[in-house]
């Protein structure tokens, strides 16, 4: 199932991000594993945007298209 695998994937990113943070309060280096953390934020934020845009995209397809007297039918 789509929700399964999203629930996993996020719950491995979000044990990644975890351990990042963990690591840095260990070291002391704010730094440590900043590419990693860009990387899983930036590749969730693009898939969360076309997530969006297809959810968009499936209403605009279900709402009719009405003519200017009501009748179903578009210019």
């Amino acid at each position: 199932m789509v929700s399964d695998r999203l629930r996993v994937r996020l719950e491995q990113r979000e044990a990644v991000l975890r351990l990042l943070d963990r690591r840095r309060m260990e070291t002391g280096d704010p730094n440590l594993g900043r590419s990693m953390e860009t990387k899983i934020l930036d590749l969730e934020l693009a898939d969360l945007v076309s997530a969006v845009a297809a959810e968009e995209s499936a209403e605009r397809a279900l709402v009719p298209k009405v003519g200017p007297q009501g009748t179903g039918e578009s210019n």
